[in-house]
């Protein structure tokens, strides 16, 4: 008959074992993972000096051209540029100006990509031209 030392010794091995295959689903980082399949998006990395500069001299570019157009109001715009990912939060009063703020954000030479967050305070207001009859 097996003595109750080696009973509690098998069931420590066990619990042991299972503690440890549970731990890696227990992962409070919900990005970790093999390094081969997850990558952090362009606003998560880190930034060189020479990154940085870029992005501030594209932010630069991006506000400026809002600043210059009549058609887009850019008070309630913010913008943040990450290795050349323009992203716009904040709120505009329609689609249009979504649109116009998406639109000129891409034109500027150097970004990669436009990611836009702005909401739409009036979302049914239409833009209508009056020229045409």
């Amino acid at each position: 008959m097996p003595k109750k030392s080696d009973y509690t010794t098998k069931y420590a091995i066990v619990c042991a074992f299972v503690l440890f295959l549970m731990s890696g689903c227990a992962s409070q980082n919900p990005n970790a993972g093999s390094p081969v399949y997850y990558q952090l998006d362009s606003e998560q990395r880190t930034r060189s000096p020479v990154t940085f500069v870029s992005d501030t001299v594209l932010m630069a570019r991006v506000k400026s051209k809002f600043m210059s157009d009549d058609m887009v109001n850019d008070e309630g715009i913010h913008v943040k540029v990450r290795h050349g990912v323009v992203y716009l939060d904040g709120c505009v009063a329609d689609i249009y100006q979504r649109r116009m703020a998406q639109d000129l954000a891409g034109s500027i030479d150097g970004v990669v990509q436009v990611i836009s967050r702005l909401k739409v305070t009036n979302p049914g207001t239409v833009f209508m031209n009056t020229d045409i009859r």
